[in-house]
């Protein structure tokens, strides 16, 4: 597995948690910023991107994507051009990494080289991992619009706005697009066209993006409250978690479970039919960052006062391991 925190981007053997490689490999003395976005990995490399602090009183950030190989962690490329931080990752599709960046433009970069392939500037920061669907692009930013943009040359074949920000991914099923907004409210939107199907109120912003299983979409706001809501618009179930919540939840491989991570540090594990709780697993740090599932084993990462990977069961969240290990105190 590959993973990013505030020194390093990371390989970690998933059955031990054994590092693999670590770039970079010494940050103390070969400085390569602060890594803070969710890596995109296809089989020959893992893009991320970090933020280098000033060299001097009157120096400037440098905000880079990098491009490591896969199996050594070696640069193979890095771009440099964006004048504000990355927020979150980026997406991989036909021959080229699309990210969003607080400068308020999406970069598209070629995977092989790692030259500006095209750009498009919004009306503000993009901090939502764009979605990538064969030759198109939908993308959110702050400055309240949802774009669909040709995955070629960066051309707006549609945009839809909304009365707040968009800070997520969309998630896309039967040619309808989920996503929510900081306007308190989850939007259905057509997919080929942008126009608005339906909108569903919750009780805050939705900042992570939603999923989707079956004829369900599952989305947390903010605050912890946790929406079941079927594609018509119609709320299925409810749970308050009474946690401060930023990543969106994430299902189960059969589509059993729902797991949301907090910036309280709890994990918990919904059951998808009625929002019952499961199991839920207290850590130190913050969740910023949607957890992964692989088969049986859900990993999380932790930041904030601990910075720490978990995988855990997912039947009962039992620890597996965690990375770097715990030291017990004598």
């Amino acid at each position: 597995m590959y993973v990013a925190d505030l020194e390093q981007a990371r390989a970690l053997n998933t059955e031990d948690s054994e590092p693999l490689w670590a770039f970079p490999k010494n940050p103390k003395e070969d400085g390569r910023g602060n890594f803070y976005v969710t890596p995109a990995v296809d089989e020959e490399r893992v893009i991320v991107a970090s933020q280098v602090p000033p060299s001097g009183f009157l120096g400037q950030p440098k905000n880079i994507v990098w491009a490591l190989e896969a199996d050594t962690g070696r640069e193979l490329w890095r771009f440099d051009e964006a004048k504000g931080q990355y927020v979150e990752g980026g997406a991989l599709g036909g021959g080229l990494f699309i990210i969003g960046n607080s400068d308020g433009n999406v970069y598209a970069l070629d995977v092989e080289r790692g030259e500006l392939k095209w750009s498009f500037e919004t009306g503000h920061r993009v901090w939502a991992t764009p979605l990538i669907v064969e030759d198109t692009v939908y993308v959110g930013s702050m400055d309240h619009h949802l774009y669909a943009l040709n995955l070629s040359n960066g051309g707006v074949q549609w945009d839809f706005q909304a009365d707040g920000a968009f800070a997520g991914t969309p998630a896309l099923s039967e040619g309808v697009l989920y996503i929510g907004a900081f306007d308190d409210k989850l939007h259905a939107v057509d997919a080929a066209s942008g126009s608005e199907l339906w909108s569903f109120s919750g009780k805050n912003w939705f900042w992570g993006g939603p999923v989707v299983y079956s004829d369900t979409v599952y989305a947390a706001d903010v605050n912890g409250n946790v929406y079941a809501v079927d594609t018509t618009g119609h709320q299925v179930w409810y749970k308050a978690l009474d946690v401060q919540v930023r990543a969106g939840p994430v299902l189960s491989e059969d589509g059993s479970e729902l797991f949301i991570g907090s910036q309280d540090g709890i994990l918990y594990a919904l059951d998808t039919a009625d929002g019952f709780k499961l199991w839920s697993v207290e850590n130190k740090g913050q969740m910023l960052a949607p957890v992964v599932v692989d088969g049986e084993t859900v990993y999380g990462t932790l930041i904030q006062g601990t910075y720490r990977i978990l995988a855990l069961h997912v039947d009962n969240g039992r620890e597996i391991w965690t990375y770097p290990p715990v030291v017990e105190e004598e």
